[in-house]
């Protein structure tokens, strides 16, 4: 497995310049089956990053990017950028970030498509495995509004994990809707949701947080929320410096491959700007012009292969 992540990482690290014809079909091949047995429930889970930071103190980071994809047409959705209002056809990609520090881990991902489950179906899978099967005990589990469903919110206080996310102003804080509990900014309020856990809900102008941990200042809730930011710099990354959103295979399969790949060629590069005391983009500058070139060894010492 080893040999065939190096080909592949260095393939896709020369940005712009992947082509599955580029790939052995012994490699190919490999990695295929290497994915297979990391996808469980539509949840691709990537055992290499998490065994290396299971054990560490951090943050649970998940948000989704939109993946344009117009060659995937029988099982594309449709997709509208809330910056600018365009409508585009592909999937979404959830990911699952892990803040350690000033590092970030990639752990897994899920896509939404026509033929996936549901994004909350897909959240809980993950979040399901992460504990159970990886045992992963984040400090903190950080998103934002699409992800607080109610569902979502009782699993992870019933897992013991404590959480920070924008929420719905129109879930039942007691026996009010949210906004009529906290009908102007700059207030909070601790109750039961409807489903029963105990939360601390704060609002402000056109936002509402809500975290299971009653005792944190509204100062501690808005500087855990503002790590999400985070994972929206993780994605401008991976799209400009390692090309996310440049594979033009035409299957799911495929796709999930290069993501993959993508995401170790992310933790490769955030273990090399340690060892090089400078930023991610400096490091990418590097492996571009050749002066870094990844190897075995470099693998090795980043990740954990069973």
């Amino acid at each position: 497995m080893l040999e065939y992540v190096e080909e592949f990482v260095n393939k896709i690290i020369s940005f712009g310049k992947f082509k599955r014809s580029e790939i052995s079909n012994k490699a190919y091949g490999e990695l295929l089956t290497s994915i297979a047995g990391m996808q469980k429930h539509g949840v691709v889970m990537i055992p290499a990053i998490i065994n290396k930071v299971k054990t560490t103190k951090g943050l649970l980071i998940m948000d989704t990017t939109d993946n344009p994809k117009y060659g995937l047409k029988e099982i594309a959705i449709k997709m509208k950028n809330l910056s600018n209002g365009v409508y585009s056809q592909g999937f979404k990609i959830v990911l699952f970030l892990y803040k350690v520090e000033t590092k970030t881990y990639p752990l897994g991902f899920a896509l939404i498509h026509k033929e996936s489950k549901k994004q909350e179906e897909l959240l809980l899978n993950a979040l399901s495995r992460l504990r159970n099967a990886f045992k992963l005990k984040p400090e903190m589990v950080i998103a934002d509004t699409g992800f607080s469903t109610l569902e979502t919110l009782k699993r992870l206080n019933n897992y013991g994990w404590g959480f920070v996310m924008k929420t719905k102003k129109s879930y039942k804080l007691g026996e009010k809707k949210i906004k009529h509990q906290l009908p102007g900014a700059y207030k909070s309020k601790i109750d039961a949701l409807s489903n029963g856990v105990k939360v601390k809900v704060l609002r402000r102008p056109n936002r509402v947080f809500v975290t299971n941990r009653v005792s944190l200042t509204p100062e501690e809730i808005l500087e855990y929320y503002s790590k999400r930011w985070t994972i929206e710099e993780t994605f401008r990354f991976l799209k400009s410096c390692i090309g996310l959103d440049r594979c033009q295979q035409h299957t799911i399969k495929a796709q999930e491959i290069y993501i993959f790949g993508c995401f170790i060629s992310y933790a490769l590069i955030e273990a090399l700007k340690d060892k090089f005391k400078t930023t991610a983009y400096k490091v990418a500058n590097l492996l571009y012009s050749g002066d870094i070139i990844i190897n075995k060894s470099i693998i090795e010492h980043t990740l954990v292969f069973d």
